[in-house]
């Protein structure tokens, strides 16, 4: 074969190196993610469009860099955190600023701003496909901005092979995600075309970021340690344990890794409570001595290796499963105990002050002690069907299901005219296929879609996984409200925001025929608006009230 050997030209060689370190959108997301933490960084927030192609914005207020070391920062080989061979068995940091980010400025148009908190005035660096454009000074904020545009844009073979805006832009959160359930402190806010999708405000504890990132699930906290192993673990009750490990996240030493081992060592230590090939969700975070683990076993750092990988296996089970066995007698003890603080905040979503759920039912309060402050009260429910209530001056024969349709319809487009729903991320994704007619409506409807609350991803074909809803549905209801909306949108009599509206209210109205728990029922009472006249129309009968005298 008459091949002639000869040097790669410079440019190659980068977007070689490139492809070691980003291979999607996500990728960059993770390295900037990591720069910034190891930057001190409290505050980050993650902006991407179209799924991380056209653009990934990364914000922190942390150290920021002087200009000599921004300049550096973007030379290939050149890093803060490494001074020599030995450094590399005690690496404590996540990432290395000085490769990620040449890397990524080899297959994208990129701009870094930077300032530290003491200079007067920040730097600017502008690279295109791994050549400088511009290096200035600049005004900004203290810490650092990183803005990667159109990825791949000189790589066409690599880009081609990204998947849709939707699958790119959910990987994208899963790294945002992973980010913050192990840094409690941080405050982590993530957006997709301009809409909130992530909001992860800085608490204590992880049991408060899981209650954050999963849901209304009763995590139990367990800190342990055993032959120099640290294991700080949050798990949920075993009964909402899946096939597979996917809800299982796993970290050493404040890095996410993908281990079978570990997991498997996790789900053994719960015995035959387990069925075989389930894991529990949760989070378990070791730490362990530097030394002891190599963090280079992977271009993207999500495998590790173990100095002694089966006395680490084997610790971690004996720790897990002392603690699981500690209180005999109970089935489950991680089923009744809460997360360790009582005052917990709600599950992330968008910004809390355009956030918009339906309240809680209150326990513990008499049907009969006081009457809302619109006058109305609950008599009796009939038939599972109507609501009996007593007004000032007048009894009324109210149809449920139809009245609180009206009213979550008022609610909705109040909130949605304020901006975004909150949304509800699912236990457990939920997988569905979607004919060709629900196809057109959500590639046609997909910002609506998302505006409302809902978030999923494409699996090729009709597959598609539906993984956030509006709160106002929860999970019982996830895949019918989906498919709902999606049908409404198909009538092409009605306008598209009134259509969605509307089916969101009827999936997350309790249908006729259903019990309704009586506080629940109050509350619908205390959000009738008798004057309006579309909650009016739900009233089915009316009869006056005999007044004082009468009673006399």
């Amino acid at each position: 074969m008459g091949t002639t050997v000869q040097k790669l030209d410079p440019t190659l060689i980068d977007q070689i190196a490139a492809g070691e370190v980003v291979e999607r959108p996500a990728n960059v997301v993770k390295e900037l993610l990591e720069n910034a933490l190891d930057a001190g960084a409290r505050q980050i927030s993650v902006d991407v469009h179209d799924g991380g192609r056209a653009q990934v914005r990364v914000s922190d207020d942390g150290t920021g860099m002087s200009r000599q070391d921004a300049e550096l920062c973007v030379e290939r080989h050149a890093t803060s955190k490494i001074r020599s061979f030995e450094d590399l068995t005690h690496v404590q940091t996540l990432g290395f600023r000085g490769e990620a980010l040449p890397s990524i400025a080899a297959v994208a148009r990129m701009s870094l701003t930077t300032r530290r908190p003491e200079d007067a005035e920040g730097t600017r660096i502008v690279i295109e496909g791994g050549e400088h454009r511009v290096c200035e000074p600049c005004g900004c904020p203290a810490g650092t901005t990183v803005d990667v545009q159109d990825l791949f844009y000189n790589v066409p073979a690599r880009r081609k092979f990204l998947k849709a805006r939707q699958t790119e832009t959910s990987k994208i959160m899963e790294i945002c995600q992973r980010t913050a359930l192990i840094h409690p402190e941080l405050r982590l806010e993530a957006s997709s075309e301009g809409r909130a999708t992530r909001n992860y405000p800085p608490v204590r504890t992880l049991a408060e970021r899981a209650y954050q990132a999963f849901g209304d699930v009763r995590f139990d906290e367990l800190t342990a340690s055993r032959e120099g192993l640290e294991v700080s673990a949050v798990l949920a009750p075993v009964n909402l344990a899946r096939p597979g490990p996917r809800h299982l996240f796993i970290y050493v030493n404040g890095r996410p890794v993908a281990d079978r081992a570990l997991a498997r060592a996790v789900a053994f230590a719960y015995g035959d409570r387990l069925p075989r090939g389930h894991y529990p969700r949760g989070i378990v975070a070791l730490t362990l001595p530097l030394e002891d683990v190599d963090v280079n076993a992977h271009p993207q750092k999500t495998e590790v290796r173990f100095r002694r990988a089966a006395g680490v296996v084997d610790a971690l089970s004996r720790i897990l499963g002392s603690r699981l066995r500690a209180e005999p007698g109970r089935s489950d003890p991680m089923a009744s105990r809460g997360p360790t603080s009582t005052t917990l905040p709600s599950p992330s979503g968008v910004d809390e002050a355009r956030a918009w759920s339906p309240p809680r039912v209150s326990e513990g309060v008499d049907a009969y002690d006081a009457r809302p402050t619109n006058g109305l009260r609950l008599v009796a429910q009939l038939h599972d069907r109507y609501l009996l209530a007593e007004g000032p001056s007048r009894l009324y024969l109210i149809d449920r299901a139809r009245a609180e349709e009206a009213v979550l319809t008022d609610e909705i487009e109040r909130a949605l005219d304020a901006g975004p729903l909150t949304r509800q991320a699912l236990l457990f994704p939920d997988r569905l296929e979607l004919d060709d007619a629900a196809q057109r409506a959500l590639e046609k409807h997909d910002t609506l879609m998302a505006s409302v609350g809902f978030e999923w991803s494409s699996m090729g074909g009709r597959s598609f996984v539906l993984r956030s809803v509006p709160s106002a549905v929860g999970n019982a209801a996830a895949r019918a409200a989906f498919v709902g909306a999606l049908a409404s949108l198909n009538d092409q009599a009605n306008v598209p925001r009134d259509a969605v509206i509307q089916s969101l209210a009827k999936s997350g109205a309790v249908p006729a025929g259903k019990p309704m728990d009586p506080g629940a029922a109050r509350i619908l009472l205390s959000r009738i608006t008798l004057e309006d006249p579309r909650h009016h129309a739900c009233v089915r009968g009316e009869l006056p009230l005999p007044n004082a005298e009468e009673d006399t």
